[in-house]
């Protein structure tokens, strides 16, 4: 939980994180949306943040789009189809694509336990430098649970007929530049998308394929600190000012609502949620606990590791 909104800039703790593996993730059928969050926070999370190579592991917890959320442009699409309504996103970030492939060839493990969660897990990789955040003045970037505040993911699809590097460069020169312009935007975070690569083979029931016509070439991460704010940034000059021709560049935009946000590895170390479990984190947090900070505790709950260090809540 924030404990103070300021208007300090921590954008610069994300910038060794140069590459990012951003992977939208759909619930498996026969779970409800509470055991699906237990077990991906308490249980997935951990396994995962101790494989090699991270420098960063968010988990973020999602509504669906239902639309209406977003002022409407000529020529944009707001809506998502039933199917293609996503759950959460997991995203990683790395100092190097030399990291990233070192956490690919160790995420085989993983694969039996999706088939525990997830019926659907489409992974996204973007180039060097191509996810950054632009403003950040959330003063946590570890959270475990709920911010208190308005925080979107928003999904976005190119136009038919505008080329990647012209979609690019509206997203950074136009639409990134003017947002982060305004006040009222507590955070910004861009990612611009590689190809889904659908030669990654399926796991046990989980799909990983993508056909080209549904895939995303974009994200953003944006937020504010109350529904006055971003109302009132929705209409204010520097949003006139990112979507000015937007609809030249842009088909979809589709903003799924941040319900929950968990931290597991942060400045390529485990948090005490990547340790020992979001549910954990939080008990610890509640009561004060730090003597469950100190080495000798963390070396004996978890043994060693690469990533046996830790980050404070």
């Amino acid at each position: 939980m924030i404990s103070e909104i300021t208007k300090r800039d921590y954008a610069m703790r994300d910038q060794k994180g140069k590459v990012a593996f951003y992977v939208l993730l759909w619930k498996r059928k026969g779970i409800n949306l509470k055991v699906f969050d237990d077990y991906w926070r308490n249980v997935h999370g951990p396994v995962c943040a101790r494989l090699p190579g991270q420098y960063q592991y968010w988990q973020f917890h999602l509504e669906h789009n239902q639309g209406g959320l977003w002022p409407a442009i000529e020529g944009v699409e707001y809506n998502t189809l039933t199917e293609d309504q996503f759950d959460g996103i997991a995203e990683l970030t790395f100092t190097s694509d030399s990291e990233r492939q070192i956490w690919f060839k160790a995420a085989g493990i993983l694969m039996d336990d999706e088939h525990n969660l997830f019926s659907k897990a489409i992974g996204y990789n973007s180039s060097f430098e191509n996810s950054k955040t632009y403003v950040d003045r959330l003063e946590t970037g570890i959270p475990n649970g709920e911010l208190n505040i308005l925080k979107f993911h928003v999904m976005v699809k190119k136009a038919d007929g505008v080329s990647v590097e012209a979609f690019r460069q509206y997203m950074t020169d136009t639409f990134a530049a003017s947002v982060v312009q305004s006040d009222l935007v507590l955070k910004f975070r861009l990612h611009l998308f590689e190809e889904v690569d659908n030669s990654r083979p399926d796991a046990a029931g989980v799909s990983h394929f993508e056909p080209p016509e549904k895939q995303y070439q974009a994200a953003f991460e944006i937020a504010f600190s109350t529904a006055l704010e971003m109302e009132a940034f929705f209409a204010s000059q520097e949003y006139a000012a990112a979507v000015v021709n937007q609809a030249n560049y842009v088909q979809q935009i589709s903003p799924f609502p941040e319900r929950t946000a968990y931290t597991f590895v942060y400045d390529g170390k485990m948090t005490i949620a990547g340790q020992r479990s979001s549910s954990v984190a939080e008990l610890i947090a509640e009561v004060g606990a730090i003597n469950q900070l100190k080495d000798d505790i963390v070396s004996l709950m978890n043994g060693k590791s690469a990533l046996a260090s830790y980050a404070t809540l």
